[in-house]
């Protein structure tokens, strides 16, 4: 069972993986850049990649196999995280 500490680490992961990618990410790509770290299951990243989704925070394309982006939401916050960390 994972803490609110673990599950908030793994959406950071998610959302760190996609801002160094360029482009579309696929869950594939995204689980094995943090499984090693992680331990998560496939099914598992999809589960919070809804939920980011919902959030605002990343933008699915619908296509086959499902690619992520971030959002100009997740973009802003990212830059506003960076720039409190350099002030």
């Amino acid at each position: 069972m994972s803490t609110e500490a673990d599950r908030t680490y793994i959406n950071l992961m998610i959302i760190r993986t996609l801002a160094v990618t360029k482009g579309r990410t696929s869950v594939h790509q995204i689980h094995k850049s943090i499984e090693p770290k992680m331990g998560i299951g496939v099914r598992s990243l999809q589960r919070y990649m809804k939920h980011l989704e919902e959030w605002g925070l990343v933008r699915g394309d619908g296509k086959n196999p499902q690619g992520f982006s971030l959002t100009l939401q997740a973009k802003e916050l990212i830059s506003d995280m960076a720039q409190g960390a350099s002030a």
